[in-house]
């Protein structure tokens, strides 16, 4: 005869109703633990245009989860990765480069959640170089000697990915340019190229014609930027899309939540749903650990570059 146990209403369950309602139980419970949505996001436009992108979304959290949304904006990728590895954060939002250095740092401690997909539902996206229009350079060649900025040490598209593909091309920046700069963000690099700050830098885009999603998006969104301005010079190979990631020992509800408000965003609420893509796309979809390992790979061969040196 299968054992029996007696719970607090004085009902007889057997074993496997006892486990259905541990798992209910724990449904429930994990709000009680994370009474906030703390989500981490690199603000890849000025903090002002972030936050007005993250409006409606924190009403979505609220409608969704029944919880608040606790929004942390860091103006550098660190912030986010040194906040989600001392558990400061829950969820984070961040290109292929920068879940690498969390999960590297974190030693696998966050995991991928769902990415977006671009239009045509693919989820990839270049990393492009670009100068003024009206200038005279027409290659990376034609940069020697002239000043260039890269974005952010732990950005995917800003620095790791193109930096490769310059030293696979046998294009050493360092010695290249005549100036080596990081200028903080993506809309900093274009407008500094815009004021004439900088000869060339490099923004993201997921097409390198139509501009339906990344920085060069925003931009032109927004109406600061005109695409006739500017002069795409080189286009990286495909990256990653962006992953919105979580740390690895959330309850397992917890998870299966969040994936399913991120995953059912595109329907529920178009509008927010575009604002935190930061433009157009068929949705969310899951998404695993393999599909960024070369971006694990890539920074774990610049460390041991730097280490021999």
């Amino acid at each position: 005869m299968k054992s029996i146990k007696i719970i607090a209403a004085g009902l007889l369950v057997m074993p496997c109703a006892i486990s259905f309602l541990a798992k209910a139980a724990e449904a429930q419970d994990w709000r009680k633990q994370f009474p906030k949505f703390r989500y981490g996001v690199q603000a890849v436009e000025t903090q002002a245009a972030a936050l007005t992108r993250y409006k409606g979304f924190g009403a979505y959290v609220k409608q969704k989860l029944g919880i608040e949304l606790e929004l942390f904006l860091s103006a550098e990728y660190a912030g986010v990765i040194q906040a989600i590895g001392a558990k400061q954060l829950d969820v984070m939002d961040m290109g292929a480069s920068g879940y690498a250095a969390a999960h590297v740092e974190t030693k696998g401690a966050v995991e991928p959640l769902v990415v977006p997909t671009n239009p045509d539902g693919t989820i990839g996206y270049y990393a492009v170089a670009f100068v003024r229009a009206d200038s005279p350079y027409k290659s990376l060649d034609d940069l020697k000697g002239k000043i260039w900025a890269w974005v952010e040490p732990n950005s995917a598209s800003g620095y790791l990915f193109p930096l490769v593909g310059f030293r696979n091309k046998g294009l050493i920046p360092e010695k290249h340019f005549g100036k080596v700069v990081f200028s903080g963000g993506h809309e900093q690099s274009i407008i500094g190229v815009l004021d004439r700050a900088y000869d060339g830098a490099i923004t993201w885009t997921n097409d390198i014609e139509k501009h339906t999603r990344g920085g060069l998006h925003m931009m032109l969104s927004r109406k600061v930027l005109d695409i006739k301005d500017i002069r795409i010079i080189w286009v990286s190979e495909v990256i990653p899309n962006p992953v919105i990631a979580v740390r690895s020992d959330l309850p397992a509800p917890m998870k299966a939540d969040l994936k399913a408000m991120f995953l059912n965003m595109h329907k529920d609420n178009p509008e927010v749903f575009r604002e935190v893509v930061r433009g157009d796309s068929q949705g969310y979809r899951e998404v695993k650990h393999e599909v960024y390992q070369i971006a694990v790979d890539l920074r774990n061969q610049l460390a041991k570059e730097r280490r021999s040196r």
